[in-house]
């Protein structure tokens, strides 16, 4: 996944000095050769609701025990987990993948998640997870901002089940706000990951003003109905944070709006961050309830068929 000092991982390239670190903070080049200063130095461990990844059709109702280790590849002036994935600092003690996987069974958990920060940049330690953790029987699931070029992610397809990826918003928005070179690679990894059989879902968070106008998320929905009108969609509301602290939450109206905009191209369309009818999941044909949902709760699960036959796309077993 490595040159000589240029780092292949994620599209960022970075051409990385002796001694020094890339973008990310955690790969650093010694004598030549870049190596992963975060393998095993997990910062985050939490048991959470496979609703909370976002994803809704992928084992709704489970519970997933999360992982993160330092560092990001992205510079997002509104990342929630800012703490973690910009400040960088790598714990003393190392985990070792055999322990992550026991604490996921001894917290029955069904699967494990890579998320919090940018697992792309902890890719080799994940990989040593995933590979215990398919060999006990659990799901592995990725959340991510999508950086990963092609030849990583053929990789970690390998290992991965369901896949989560931001869509944040078009090129001079990742360039001004996200510290990325654009939206073409994230565009690029949702259809890899999709084109492999992996499980994926979407996520664009809306912030005012920036991001949220029709024609940015007509783009966003554009893309995934032309890829596949069965890919669910989550449109998230914005909370201020990190160095947007001083910009407005999400109106719920904005949500309402791009809801029914993705509905005319997409058959799953959710609201996140807000209590919404779009927590939901409808049959797309005669708009049936199949899972309701408050929250990360499931309240109502008629199964994977609608009454009228349709086939509702749901990987895995629905637990309630």
């Amino acid at each position: 996944m490595f040159g000589n000092g240029v780092c292949r991982l994620c599209p960022q390239a970075c051409v990385i000095k002796e001694g020094e670190v890339g973008k990310c903070s955690v790969r650093k080049n010694v004598g030549g050769k870049l190596v992963s200063l975060s393998w095993g130095k997990v910062i985050a461990q939490s048991l959470d609701p496979i609703e909370k990844k976002p994803l809704f059709h992928f084992w709704p109702g489970s519970m997933v025990y999360s992982i993160a280790t330092p560092g990001c590849n992205l510079r997002c002036r509104f990342c929630q987990n800012w703490l973690i994935s910009q400040k960088c600092g790598l714990p003393e003690e190392t985990v070792e993948p055999g322990e992550i996987v026991a604490a996921a069974k001894r917290n029955r958990a069904d699967g494990i998640a890579y998320t919090y920060t940018e697992p792309t940049v902890f890719v080799e330690y994940a990989l040593d997870v995933a590979k215990l953790a398919r060999e006990e029987g659990l799901y592995n699931v990725w959340i991510s901002n999508g950086m990963t070029n092609p030849e990583p992610i053929k990789v970690i397809s390998r290992l991965i089940d369901a896949v989560n990826i931001d869509i944040k918003g078009n090129d001079e928005f990742y360039r001004k706000f996200a510290g990325g070179v654009g939206v073409k690679p994230v565009l690029k990894a949702v259809e890899e990951f999709h084109r492999r059989g992996v499980w994926v879902e979407v996520t664009n968070l809306l912030i005012p003003g920036l991001n949220d106008s029709e024609k940015d998320i007509r783009g966003v929905v554009d893309f995934v109905a032309g890829l596949d009108r069965e890919i669910p969609v989550h449109f998230s509301r914005f909370s201020p944070d990190f160095l947007m602290k001083d910009r407005p939450p999400t109106p719920v109206e904005t949500i309402s709006k791009a809801v029914k905009i993705a509905r005319e191209k997409l058959d799953y369309v959710y609201a996140g961050n807000v209590s919404h009818e779009a927590e939901s999941t409808r049959c797309p044909e005669c708009g049936e309830l199949i899972i309701g949902r408050r929250g990360f709760t499931l309240h109502t699960v008629r199964g994977k068929r609608c009454k009228c036959g349709k086939e509702i796309p749901i990987v895995g077993k629905i637990n309630k």
